[in-house]
């Protein structure tokens, strides 16, 4: 990363939302393209710094080019590593793919949205108002000669409105209409795909604060007087979501967070998951017969939400007073709905650990009100569903106990579909993902700013599992591990000086544009053995329109370099997306093949509600059913597209694994590495899994293409 930090930029607070008041400049992020001429390049940091440190605002300049860094691995170093809250970005290059001045401005107010970009023009070119129709998310268009006179209006007050002579162009309905910029810049519609336009959703995902005020932080809540309770927390069957009986992959760390809080906050707390505990519904209101709990919590995804319905609706049939909790990304995404049900007298959204105490809290105190409980839909005492208000996220992860490992009553029975040894344990570093992929939840619960756990926490978590469980491997379920490139160097270099040997997987994969050979090699002389990218589509205008942000070079790259660091590759390939056809579909399978990579999964999108593609294809009746049951990540579609039925989607995917795997020198790839039991076994259920592709799963009704 070429990068040009001019000392440390100075510490103030930042509430949540779009709160626009008097504030001094403090930090500016310049954007420069590589093609700019080593002279520009010059010309633009000397002024910057000549303006920048007689105020002592802190500088930083980031060059954007295809190979070394793009403009997505730029935002993530922003949202991720960058300390400072920008107020100005300088952005300054030619208009191309590689530097779309759209997607840009559009990423930098998506992500900080007090911020203000001024773009440069370096070619004396005259420029009039029109520019802001075709680029609105820019505040100013000014010449180099121009920025003392910017810098001299903002140094005092970063959202100062310019003065009506000043020499440069500005956008004034952007500035006035800033704080209601989510209306603004959420849409992200950065241009048109054959007549096809990006999607316009705004998702209202929230933004972690830099700092909480005392009564938010996790210290605080935690010390508060409180009546003890006993909660049952559940975690339903995942039948619909391998549509067999299996072992659970991994347990639910979400689940193991919040019972960590009720612990330490003095709740007495069990987890039940009804996979690995082998329990049924009846069981389970067996044992709260039995121990006489407080309180149910249930976590549910959508196709366990069913599963959720069930167990809570037969818990208030038998026992009418216990009040039950739902949480989980389903009830974030979904919670109005999921409140109108009777079953569910409390519904949590998004990041749960403190609403779960204060919620438990105020239920054990039996409070006539729960509004002042935030991050809560629930019942008044009229029967109204009244929202409480979002809870903001805590900003520093550290501030957490670490999740209560100690309620898995036996992690032998969770079974990893990769994992080389027995027992594996799970383990997240980080929440929160500045990616915009239409066909993902992350940022809905976690966050469009990635936040990450120190690496000498999360060390003592991996001691925990190695030195009290006897785990062997550890299995990171993180979106954008590599996003952090400061922590995977740190945490590889604590983890290669541990006395003890662990296999790592990364089970969610790595963004293809976050890699390097540096990062690569680091992980695997920790003890990572293969790596897989989501790569989702061959076809760039489906990942133009998923809002994807990786080229199909880079994906090359990255399945090249992590070749030549002795990495087994897996390819994450998604079917159905928006805009996907027959040809695309066809351009994905062929992009798989030409990649080699070791194992390829094919997987048809399911239209989770909250996510931007599920509102696209909402909008355009193409979802065919919201029966949640049959939304499991391995189930056959729930939607068709204009040109594919279900059939057809169901059809080339059975094609892909057939054409991918059904080939001589892919099965020996696979049986000449097969040196161990375990290993064996492995490659019999990856055999068996496509082989269930072909003959399993029928379509949800009837579709028309």
């Amino acid at each position: 990363m070429q990068t040009a930090p001019l000392g440390m930029p100075r510490q103030r607070r930042v509430e949540s939302g779009v709160n626009l008041g008097k504030t001094e400049l403090t930090a500016v992020v310049a954007l420069l393209s590589s093609a700019l001429s080593e002279q520009q390049l010059t010309a633009i940091r000397m002024q910057l710094t000549t303006l920048c440190s007689p105020a002592d605002i802190y500088l930083e300049a980031l060059i954007i080019d295809e190979e070394e860094q793009n403009v997505e691995e730029a935002v993530f170093y922003l949202t991720s590593e960058y300390k400072g809250e920008p107020e100005l970005f300088i952005i300054a290059g030619e208009q191309c793919a590689t530097f779309d001045l759209v997607e840009i401005t559009q990423r930098c107010l998506y992500h900080f949205p007090r911020a203000r970009n001024a773009v440069l023009t370096l070619d004396g070119a005259t420029l009039d108002h029109g520019f802001f129709h075709e680029f609105g998310a820019s505040h100013y268009v000014l010449a180099m000669d121009d920025l003392p006179t910017l810098m001299a209006r903002l140094i005092p007050d970063a959202h100062a409105m310019p003065a009506a002579d000043d020499p440069f162009l500005v956008n004034r309905p952007l500035i006035e209409n800033q704080a209601r910029l989510t209306e603004i810049s959420m849409g992200y519609t950065k241009k048109s795909v054959e007549g096809r336009t990006f999607s316009s959703i705004d998702l209202n995902t929230p933004v972690a604060p830099k700092a909480l005020s005392e009564e938010e932080t996790v210290d605080y809540i935690l010390s508060q007087p409180r009546t003890l309770g006993r909660v049952l927390l559940v975690v339903p069957s995942q039948f619909n979501v391998y549509g067999i009986k299996i072992n659970p992959a991994y347990p639910a760390l979400g689940t193991l967070w919040i019972a960590a809080m009720l612990e330490k906050a003095g709740h007495t707390v069990e987890v039940i998951d009804m996979d690995a505990d082998e329990m049924d519904v009846d069981d389970v209101l067996n044992h709260i017969a039995q121990i006489g709990f407080d309180i149910l919590g249930l976590t549910a995804t959508t196709p366990t939400y069913p599963n959720a319905q069930e167990i809570a609706q037969k818990a208030k049939a038998q026992f009418n007073n216990i009040p039950v909790m739902l949480g989980g990304i389903h009830a974030t995404v979904d919670s109005l709905e999921c409140a109108k049900e009777p079953m569910f007298d409390f519904v949590v959204v998004g990041e749960a650990e403190c609403t779960a105490v204060e919620l438990v809290d105020a239920i054990m105190a039996k409070a006539e009100d729960f509004s002042s409980v935030r991050g809560v839909v629930f019942k008044d005492n009229n029967g109204n569903i009244t929202a409480s208000g979002e809870r903001r996220l805590t900003p520093n992860l550290d501030d957490y106990p670490l999740p209560a490992h100690h309620k898995v009553k036996n992690l032998h029975r969770y079974d990893p579909a990769d994992a080389e040894y027995s027992p594996t344990g799970v383990i997240i570093v980080s929440r929160g993902c500045p990616g915009l992929c239409t066909y993902c939840l992350t940022k809905n619960i976690f966050g469009r700013r990635t936040r990450f756990r120190s690496p000498q926490n999360v060390l003592a978590e991996i001691r925990l599992l190695v030195n009290d469980y006897g785990v062997k491997e550890i299995h990171f379920m993180d979106d954008v591990l590599t996003a952090n490139k400061r922590f995977v160097r740190e945490l590889c270099t604590l983890l290669i000086n541990e006395p003890y040997e662990l296999r790592l997987q990364v089970a969610n994969g790595l963004r293809a544009d976050m890699v390097s050979k540096e990062i690569l090699t680091l992980l695997r002389d920790a003890g990572l053995r293969n790596v897989g990218f989501g790569i989702e589509s061959g076809d760039t205008d489906v990942l133009d329109i998923a809002k994807k942000g990786v080229s199909l070079d880079r994906v090359r790259r990255a399945v090249r370099l992590a070749k030549e660091v002795g990495l087994d590759t897996w390819g994450f390939f998604m079917f159905g997306l928006p805009g996907d056809t027959r040809e695309g579909i066809h351009k994905t399978i062929d992009f798989a093949m030409e990649l080699n990579v070791k194992t390829a999964r094919f997987l048809i999108l399911k239209p989770y509600p909250g996510s931007e593609a599920y509102y696209q294809l909402d909008e355009q009746g193409l979802v065919d059913s919201r029966d949640y049951s049959l939304y499991g990540t391995y189930s056959a579609p729930v939607h068709h597209l204009e040109t594919l039925s279900q059939e057809d989607i169901l059809k080339l995917q059975k094609y892909a694994y057939r054409k991918f795997y059904f080939r001589p020198s892919k099965l020996w790839e696979h049986v000449r590495g097969l040196n161990t039991p375990q290993r064996f076994y492995r490659f019999f259920v990856g055999v068996m899994f496509v082989l269930a592709r072909q003959f399993k799963n029928t379509v949800v009704g009837t579709s028309k293409a």
